[in-house]
């Protein structure tokens, strides 16, 4: 089956299953697919980042079950990556079994020591970092063993993987693109499902699937706890779907009508319009090319032009403008990922803020607005919580799934 017909295949077939206790099924992965999202990252994403971090070999021990298990394969091993400068990367296992259909060479780990020096490579990246990492996978033994084996001449030439790791895991090809959507949809569909379970009065937050939550006015947050949901309550939903190693989560809102209501109102609608001009600065902002903390700068920027205040933590600030409406950002990677933490993310924390945002990079609008309501008092505030997929193209900002369309309404 040709790459086409694959990613054809993903799309049309439905995923969501129900099974006779009518519980949800999670998707069922083929070979086929699992071998496309590979061969396209080997052949697509890893060629740009090796050249980015200027590695012209990259060496992986792998012992067991390991972060790369899904992208190199699950046969202990070491794999080496050769930047040839023919266009694609030479790649090789040693020791273990091999997958002829991904590796181009197998031979026993006695023969790395030639091979290396028959491509005498400049800069070599092994899986080690320097700091606290995820990325720090090889033992000190194999470390030990490997520096030795290759000589003075090559281990002076070793360099930390993590971040070319980190690189590689953010890059993605058409075949994950189309898979986070379909999981993107089917997290619609169990958020819209988890709402129409709700019965004013009776239904309490824990009896709800996923992350539900919701503030009061002066900020107190119940977050599935016992509270039962009243009238009047705005509540935000985060779900999520999974298949293989690949995972992500959205969102949704709901309100729930007071008696005599039969629209959202005036201070919920007025919320709702904050989340659709914020979407619009993010979106217009966001660019594959530099970091996500130089993004997190313009998009700040951008903010307080519109009016906006930003607030680094998600808590509202009652030493801002008390008529300004507080914007907080978490921007981090959805999809194929180690830890928030050490993937792209456009955040006032993490690693990854430094690292650059790859094109074709997944991620979560995550935002948050605390909008004041000064009719209520002083320091009243509404509050919202926006988390939709999305990615990085040539054009900026898309959605490869449809974004939250408004907030529910619960009668």
């Amino acid at each position: 089956m040709n790459r086409l017909l694959i990613l054809l295949a993903l799309l049309c077939v439905p995923f969501l299953a129900w099974g006779a206790q009518g519980q949800l099924q999670e998707p069922e992965a083929s070979r086929e697919l699992m071998n496309l999202i590979r061969i396209e990252k080997f052949e697509m994403i890893l060629p740009q980042v090796m050249r980015d971090n200027e590695i012209d070999m990259w060496i992986y021990v792998m012992r067991g079950k390991d972060l790369l298990n899904f992208e190199l394969g699950d046969n202990p091993g070491i794999y080496v990556f050769t930047d040839r400068g023919s266009g694609s990367i030479e790649r090789a296992v040693f020791g273990g079994r091999i997958d002829r259909e991904l590796y181009d060479f197998h031979g026993a780990e006695s023969g790395i020591p030639q091979f290396v020096a028959e491509r005498d490579p400049k800069r070599i990246a092994l899986n080690y970092t320097e700091r606290q990492s995820g990325y720090n996978t090889i033992s000190e033994e194999d470390r030990t063993k490997l520096l030795e084996a290759l000589g003075n001449k090559y281990s002076k030439r070793v360099v930390p993987g993590d971040k070319l790791t980190a690189d590689f895991l953010a890059g993605r090809g058409m075949a994950e693109i189309a898979l986070y959507g379909r999981l993107l949809m089917i997290s619609t569909e169990i958020i819209e499902r988890e709402f129409e379970k709700i019965v004013p009065g009776v239904t309490a937050l824990n009896e709800i699937s996923g992350n539900v939550f919701l503030r009061d006015p002066d900020g107190n947050e119940e977050n599935n706890t016992g509270y039962v949901v009243q009238r009047g309550d705005l509540i935000g939903l985060l779900d999520g779907a999974s298949m293989m190693d690949f995972s992500e989560h959205n969102g949704g809102i709901a309100y729930v009508l007071r008696e005599g209501e039969t629209d959202l109102p005036p201070e919920v609608k007025r919320i709702w319009e904050h989340a659709l001009v914020t979407r619009e600065i993010f979106r217009k902002n966001i660019k594959a090319g530099p970091t996500g903390a130089e993004t997190l700068e313009i998009l700040i920027d951008e903010l307080e032009k519109a009016g906006y205040v930003y607030i680094d933590r998600d808590q509202y600030d009652t030493d801002a403008d008390p008529e300004k409406t507080q914007v907080h950002i978490d921007f981090h990677a959805l999809g194929r990922i180690v830890s928030q933490e050490e993937a792209p993310r456009i955040s006032p924390s993490g690693w990854g803020r430094d690292l650059k945002i790859p094109l074709y990079h997944t991620f979560t609008f995550e935002y948050m607005i605390h909008m004041p309501v000064p009719e209520w008092g002083r320091g009243k505030h509404l509050y919202i919580c926006i988390h939709d997929g999305v990615m990085v193209t040539e054009r900026g900002v898309e959605f490869p799934a449809p974004p939250i369309q408004g907030i529910h309404i619960i009668r």
